[in-house]
């Protein structure tokens, strides 16, 4: 049949159809190509019919809309948008398919976990890269389509963690970008809605040290705080190893006759719930230690607890985990610092316990090569082909720097703070 569409039109189409038991069409009368189609059931649809290459061209008919969803004047007025883009040349109906295939489309976690499967190596760096992709900072876009995600919801998602952590807004980018010029190689996706965003920019290299003044107050303050974290933060200062890896200590990396700390890299399992308990150096070398005497007595073998536990952590509330809240611990230092500095007080990071410790050891006369050793950090006069090719040691000049450095801070700390 063929005639204007009205509601009236259509209730009657609908009952014709329910009758006879199957599907009736009708073409509208002013708009060429529009028309409505009544099921058996009564259901009605608006579609529009249309030739792309003219006569001799096959036709192509796509639905846009169901009638109680959109009216007939609705559907008449987006029939004439759809059918004023086929004289634009626009293939609708390829497009309503490319955006269908968009919405069926790997989602972005997807996405990330073929791209990991691919590519990720059993290394503390991919563990952790796998850890921020997976992380609740992109959990509102990891059920998305890939194909749909857009650059100012990246974008927003980068904001926001830079609120947060300057560091982690630069890590996450770093971490995002690689992925989808990965998925745009493999036509996962069609465009990177990311292509030329610039990520957060560096921030200056920190120079921060602490001075003798901030160096009593933080030797007080700790000793104020309850186990292990006075432990943990006076080590910091003294060994100047990093903070991970002073709280993952084990017992059987401990020898106190001989006052060292020897710590290996453990083989990274893919268990996403164990390798987070595994311990990880930073360049993935073994790393050995000196102790002062003011360290060994902070690992006092009478506070040994869970020795025969597989982990056998020195700081560990779980046996299972190294210690964690340093975040509050923290808080609770710089709060009985301020009340002993004063308007002297200025913040600082417990990474800044190398930096302090690296210089301090300096003052007192040792070469870089040997504090960096101390340090295991393979830079500045450890690195390029000094790096790879110089591998002594240096134990007799490294036990004569940390011991120095601990005597120092020895003699500071028990002067009053001034």
């Amino acid at each position: 049949m063929r005639e204007k569409i009205t509601k009236r039109t259509v209730d009657a189409l609908r009952q014709s159809a329910q009758a006879a038991a199957k599907s009736l069409y009708c073409f509208d009368s002013e708009t060429t190509g529009f028309g409505a189609v009544a099921t058996k059931t009564g259901a009605c649809s608006y579609w529009i019919e249309y030739r792309l290459g003219g006569r001799g061209w096959p036709s192509k008919r796509v639905t846009i809309g169901k009638h109680g969803v959109v009216t007939p004047d609705e559907a008449r007025r987006i029939a004439k948008e759809e059918l004023g883009k086929v004289a634009r040349g626009t293939d609708v109906a390829q497009e309503k398919r490319e955006a269908r295939e968009k919405l069926n489309s790997q989602t972005l976690r997807e996405l990330i976990e073929r791209y990991l499967s691919g590519n990720a190596k059993p290394t503390r760096y991919w563990h952790e890269k796998r850890a921020r992709l997976l992380s609740d900072d992109l959990k509102a876009l990891h059920g998305k389509p890939a194909a749909l995600i857009k650059r100012g919801e990246i974008a927003a998602v980068i904001d926001k963690v830079q609120v947060r952590s300057h560091a982690a807004a630069r890590l996450l980018f770093a971490d995002i970008r690689p992925i989808f010029a990965w998925a745009l190689d493999r036509a996962a996706i069609e465009a990177n809605p990311i292509a030329g965003m610039k990520g957060p920019q560096p921030l200056k290299a920190r120079d921060r040290v602490l001075t003798d003044d901030e160096l009593r107050a933080f030797w007080q303050a700790a000793s104020e705080q309850s186990w292990p974290f006075e432990n943990i933060f006076k080590l910091l200062l003294l060994t100047g190893q990093r903070r991970d890896e002073v709280a993952g200590m084990r017992w059987r990396e401990v020898d106190l006759d001989a006052s060292t700390w020897t710590f290996v890299p453990d083989p990274i399992e893919d268990d996403d719930d164990k390798w987070r308990i595994r311990r990880t150096v930073k360049n993935g070398m073994a790393h050995t230690v000196d102790l002062h005497p003011e360290a060994v007595r902070l690992l006092d073998p009478l506070d040994m607890k869970n020795t025969e536990d597989e982990e056998d952590f020195v700081f560990s509330t779980t046996g299972r985990t190294p210690v964690s809240g340093f975040s509050k611990a923290k808080t609770r230092l710089d709060e009985r610092m301020k009340a002993s500095l004063g308007d002297r007080f200025k913040p600082w990071r417990t990474h800044d316990f190398r930096r302090t410790a690296a210089t301090g050891m300096a003052a007192l006369g040792f070469q870089p090569h040997v504090i960096e050793r101390i340090l295991n950090h393979v830079s500045g006069a450890q690195g390029g082909l000094v790096g790879v090719y110089q591998r002594f040691e240096y134990r007799d000049e490294r036990k004569r720097a940390v011991l120095a450095w601990g005597d120092y801070l020895s003699r500071l700390v028990s002067e009053k703070t001034r």
